[in-house]
């Protein structure tokens, strides 16, 4: 070695840098190609959960409402739409919220070949007006408020808050994943099971807590909790009307419905004012809480929400 030139020896140097460079660089490549996940998209923070427990490491979700904004109004910027172009399912909700019926031709526009799964196939989509116990109760004259006109046949978007529901969606995202990449079909199965199982005690737990309060009234400023209060038989009472905050005369109607129905807890969702709801607590000597609909825990949520209710109801 010592006979070999100093030009020869940096020479030397430089080859040897340069295979090993390319052995790591090759390296590098070989596990990105074998990690490499499944690029999906959905619509709401809640989704997120879901597919990520069922695809775990083999998926990488990008989520298109941010927290903090609302599927009623939000506007995606072009370059929010623009990552379409590299992903190859799109998980909807498929019930009609806005930001969907509003953006799903641009986002097929963007990405022709990507493959849109409808987490709602199998859910009956409802009316704000069909839910439990509205109909009865909206025919009671004696009880029902005659300056309240929130009720609405519009289609209620809101599937995911009921645990059923979730479940059914949560079964469109797994068939989904195991028929585009049925590599992976185990791993998809055994997350799926162990979701599904979370979500069964989620359920039984929320009924067990909430069966002896059957046909009670809660109070929320946006009306979300409508599949929620089907499969608990409650009642859920809006503060909105019609996507609009009540005048004078609807916020004393309120004030006087929550009074006959002993509600002492306002609910309220941090996408929208929470003024009116503060206004009426304020009047029953009630409080304000907050329950996010678009959760990323869904089971945490779920529970602190239900918990809530039971504190409210236990008090009467």
């Amino acid at each position: 070695m010592n006979n070999i030139s100093k030009p020869n020896k940096l020479f030397i140097i430089f080859l040897l840098f340069l295979i090993i460079s390319s052995t790591l660089l090759t390296g590098c490549l070989s596990e990105k190609k074998t990690n490499d996940s499944l690029t999906v998209i959905a619509s709401i923070i809640p989704q997120r959960e879901m597919i990520d427990s069922i695809g775990g490491e083999y998926v990488d979700v990008t989520i298109m409402i941010p927290a903090g904004k609302s599927p009623h109004s939000y506007q995606p910027d072009p370059k929010k739409i623009a990552n379409i172009a590299q992903a190859s399912l799109y998980f909807k909700v498929g019930s009609g919220i806005e930001f969907e019926l509003a953006h799903m031709n641009a986002i097929k526009e963007q990405n022709p070949d990507l493959k849109i799964v409808d987490c709602s196939k199998n859910i009956s989509i409802l009316s704000y007006n069909e839910h439990y116990g509205k109909e009865a109760y909206k025919q009671d004259k004696q009880n029902y408020a005659e300056n309240r006109t929130h009720l609405s046949d519009g289609t209620d978007p809101h599937i995911w808050t009921s645990p059923i529901n979730f479940k059914k969606m949560a079964e469109m995202v797994y068939t989904a994943l195991i028929e585009i990449d049925p590599v992976h079909l185990q791993a998809y199965t055994n997350n799926y099971q162990q979701y599904i199982s979370q979500l069964d005690k989620l359920h039984e737990n929320i009924s067990l807590l909430l069966d002896p309060y059957e046909g009670n009234s809660f109070m929320v400023y946006h009306p979300s909790w409508g599949y929620f209060s089907d499969t608990y038989k409650l009642r859920q009472i809006a503060i909105e009307e019609e996507g609009k905050k009540p005048g004078p005369a609807g916020v004393a109607a309120i004030i006087e419905q929550a009074r006959n129905e002993n509600i002492s807890v306002i609910f309220v969702s941090p996408q929208f004012d929470t003024s009116s709801a503060e206004t009426i607590a304020n009047e029953i000597n009630g409080e304000v809480s907050s329950v996010n609909p678009l959760m990323s825990d869904y089971s945490k949520t779920l529970q602190k929400f239900t918990e809530t209710l039971v504190n409210g109801y236990s008090e009467l």
